[in-house]
């Protein structure tokens, strides 16, 4: 029976400046040399003197390591002949990837096909810091933190025992009223609070969507350019997207009726299409409601921002023209409010109500309800009305400043589209530049933008950037213009 030689066990590196005790160190290192193979089954181990004397550590710490992992049955002791690697540990061991490692999986796992699809979406371009000019980011320097933080502390205070629970499945009353009172007189929308049901957010909800609508194999009729999020998770449900292009007018109808088979789903965004910026007219939205009704297909509404339109009154949603019940019209608050809220909604047709409410039951607990309850104070207050009519007047000089210093500073660099909604404009690329390099290289001075390219499944015929301007302060616009400016003068052309 081998014996394990000091110098084998001399490998281990205790580091005594480290916060984590030696005695976890020996423990950890003990424990991936058995698992690793490096030492194997039935092999003795040192004595407790010699290893201690071998790392220079106190005999106790030894003894206790090797009492834990004969505990959890690593090795095992023998009377007078020492301490002994186990038996039958194959089925533990573990095998160690280098960064360089070409397998992504373990090779005695087969990934589903679920996984694949998860693995290739595009829907993971935003990073944990918030860096200027990200796309679909608030004013958050201009969000009333004092009121709505009494809002939360009154909430907090006067909640009762019931509301630190799971609550009521699809939403707390009170903030269904709320909402469905407010897309009445904002957005026209046809609706009651029995129709509405609260999500963590807009991608909660395309998800909720495609788990209660589709099956699999289902045909998608998706904007082209289109949203990446909401795109990726109706593909995740298996269905069949089918990229139908934007015109002047909107989603281009006749051309997927021409080369599509009839969907169970289309996907639009008519009031501020996304990220292209088009409106869609007045012809375009009778159009697709009649399809859908010919089709008897359902149409996804997604709404994200289009309340902040900077000349007239936002325009009523498609949804207010629905008389049938195909529309499924979805809105958050992360853009009118903040992303850290985690919450938005869906206006379900009236017989899709109970379903929808135990279909997001059974894909979670959803939004907080003391969160609900706040915002459900905020708005009947009328301080969520205030606050969407105060951010206008802060994006709309937002967007003029940072309009302004991309004619003065980038002219020949990119072009900005004019927009009179949302909270981001396009800039197309005049010199030819790779817009995915352009992405990065304004990554790495702090500047995040997204390549237009992303947005599409049929390769764009034109090179652009999404810019966002509303999380932005105008005093640091031009002077971040000025460094978009000399570092993407400093990039080759294609």
């Amino acid at each position: 029976m081998k014996s394990v030689q000091g110098a084998l066990l001399s490998s281990i590196q205790l580091d005594r400046n480290s916060s984590v005790t030696l005695y976890r160190q020996l423990d950890g290192a003990m424990r991936r040399l058995i698992l690793s193979g490096a030492v194997g089954a039935k092999q003795r181990l040192p004595s407790s003197r010699q290893l201690a004397d071998d790392l220079g550590v106190s005999r106790i710490t030894v003894k206790h390591v090797y009492e834990q992992l004969s505990d959890e049955g690593y090795v095992h002791s023998k009377r007078g002949s020492g301490t002994f690697v186990a038996e039958n540990l194959e089925g533990e061991k573990w095998t160690r990837f280098s960064k360089r490692t070409k397998s992504r999986h373990s090779p005695r796992h087969i990934l589903s096909d679920q996984c694949r699809r998860i693995t290739s979406s595009k829907a993971i371009t935003r990073l944990a810091e918030t860096r200027s000019f990200r796309p679909g980011i608030p004013a958050l320097d201009a969000f009333p933190r004092k009121r709505w933080n009494k809002y939360c502390s009154d909430v907090n205070a006067g909640c009762r025992d019931d509301g630190f629970g799971y609550g009521p499945i699809g939403g707390v009353p009170r903030l269904k009223r709320a909402i469905a009172a407010h897309l009445r007189d904002a957005r026209s929308v046809n609706c009651d609070a029995e129709q509405i049901v609260i999500t963590t957010g807009a991608q909660q909800a395309f998800v909720l969507i495609a788990f209660t609508l589709l099956n699999q194999g289902d045909v998608v009729w998706y904007e082209d350019p289109g949203h990446i999020a909401g795109r990726d998770a109706l593909h995740m449900m298996g269905a069949e997207i089918c990229p139908v292009p934007i015109d002047e007018e909107g989603i281009d109808i006749e051309y997927a009726r021409a080369n599509y088979q009839n969907p169970s789903i289309m996907f639009t965004t008519p009031s501020h299409q996304h990220p292209l910026g088009t409106t869609m007219s007045l012809a375009r939205r009778l159009a697709i409601l009649s399809c859908a009704h010919d089709l008897k297909s359902w149409i996804i509404e997604d709404d994200y921002d289009s309340e902040f339109r900077y000349r007239g009154r936002p325009l009523p949603a498609l949804q207010a023209l629905d008389h049938l019940g195909s529309v499924l019209y979805v809105g958050t608050f992360s853009k009118s409010l903040f992303p850290a809220i985690r919450l938005g909604y869906i206006v379900v047709p009236h017989d899709l109500a109970d379903v929808f409410s135990v279909a997001q039951n059974l894909l979670g607990q959803g939004a907080s309800i003391l969160t609900q309850e706040v915002v459900a104070r905020f708005m009947e207050d009328g301080r969520f009305a205030d606050h969407i009519r105060k951010m206008r007047h802060v994006y709309r000089q937002r967007r003029d400043v940072l309009m302004q210093a991309l004619r003065e500073y980038c002219a020949g660099l990119m072009t900005p589209v004019p927009t009179d909604v949302g909270m981001h404009l396009i800039v197309w690329m005049n010199t030819g530049l790779d817009e995915l390099v352009a992405h990065q290289a304004l990554l790495e001075i702090g500047i995040e933008t997204i390549p237009l390219a992303i947005f599409y499944q049929v390769p764009a015929q034109r090179g652009g950037l999404v810019l966002g301007f509303s999380g932005t302060r105008p005093e640091q616009i031009p002077g971040l213009v000025k460094q978009m400016a000399r570092c993407l003068g400093s990039l080759p052309g294609k």
